[in-house]
């Protein structure tokens, strides 16, 4: 039913073309019996020509594509494990900063009051706070109560908050 919808030289092509493919050297100069086969032949080997010239653009594509996937992969690995190499790091400086803060914290401890409010007055707010956590409550009352009413309100303020960290990496 369909054979009978087809023209007859999309038919003749599809013969022609099959039996092409199926042995290449049938259709030679003494198969072909009209100019219209042997335009009709030509035709095909051309479609054919263009198609072994498409198939081998596309499979070079396919590699440069597999190349570069490759590669995008192995900078993917690279990227995460600097990251993973960052945050140990980060981590250490943290543990660090925190051990020197401990340490600090001892020394004002042991300072005079008066002396220890005159310092901690000139430090960043977060590294006051950070230090007066880490000295025994009588003495960071102390010490507060030697510092001019605003900062000691000021760090005060900041010494109830809680901060929050940020593991988005900015």
């Amino acid at each position: 039913m369909i054979l009978r919808t087809l023209s007859l030289p999309i038919m003749v092509l599809f013969c022609v073309g099959n039996l092409y493919a199926a042995e290449p050297g049938l259709l030679t100069d003494k198969n072909i019996s009209s100019v219209e086969e042997r335009r009709i032949l030509v035709s095909i080997e051309d479609e054919y020509a263009k198609l072994d010239v498409q198939e081998s653009k596309i499979k070079t594509r396919e590699m440069q594509l597999k190349t570069l996937e490759a590669e995008v992969d192995k900078k993917i690995a690279a990227m995460q494990q600097l990251r993973n190499e960052l945050v140990i790091l980060l981590d250490r400086k943290e543990e660090t900063e925190g051990e020197r803060i401990a340490e600090l914290s001892k020394i004002y401890e042991k300072m005079n009051p008066q002396k220890a409010a005159t310092l901690i007055k000139e430090l960043d707010d977060q590294l006051a706070v950070d230090l007066l956590l880490g000295i025994k409550k009588k003495t960071a009352g102390k010490i507060l109560d030697n510092l001019d009413a605003e900062t000691a309100t000021e760090l005060s303020k900041a010494f109830t908050e809680i901060p929050v960290k940020n593991n988005s990496g900015t």
